[in-house]
């Protein structure tokens, strides 16, 4: 696998539980503890990357 972006984020679940500590019951989840500060994300699913980004505009774009 190529060398990750430095703009992108690769998270496993640990590094997932720390990001999103303050959680609410409602299983909400705030982007900018997801993000970290990075523009995109990678999330494993079921054996599957996926690439969570956000645009210039603010919006949110999964692919596969």
């Amino acid at each position: 696998m190529a060398e990750a972006n430095p703009r992108q984020a690769k998270l496993t679940l640990p590094s997932l539980r720390k990001a999103a500590a303050p959680r609410e019951d409602n299983g909400q989840l705030d982007s900018s503890a997801l993000f970290r500060g990075n523009r995109e994300i990678r999330i494993r699913h079921n054996d599957e990357t996926y690439r969570l980004t956000i645009t210039k505009l603010g919006k949110l774009i999964l692919t596969k």
